[in-house]
């Protein structure tokens, strides 16, 4: 996938910049579904796609407990950590 179309993937939409912005708060702290629906105030339906998006494109990676699904931000992609830092420096998150 072409960087451009990596990135518009990753933030074209205020669900996945939502998840984003929760999980570059603490970045090595794995969430549930749950964890980031009541995080960024979005519904079901909002989050479980912006996580598949940004599944897609490897910038969260899903760990699987059995039943229960957990995610992360996937910090081996340079772009994470330059993301994290922009929405720090603007005082996203």
């Amino acid at each position: 996938m072409k960087n451009r179309e990596e990135i518009e993937k990753a933030i074209c939409s205020i669900s996945t910049l939502r998840i984003l912005a929760a999980m570059g708060k603490q970045p090595s702290k794995t969430f549930s579904k749950y964890a980031l629906r009541k995080e960024t105030m979005l519904n079901e339906r909002d989050v479980s796609r912006a996580i598949e998006k940004l599944m897609e494109i490897n910038w969260i990676e899903e760990l699987n407990l059995g039943r229960i699904k957990l995610y992360k931000l996937n910090l081996k992609k340079p772009k994470i950590k330059t993301l994290i830092e922009f929405l720090k420096k603007m005082n996203y998150i």
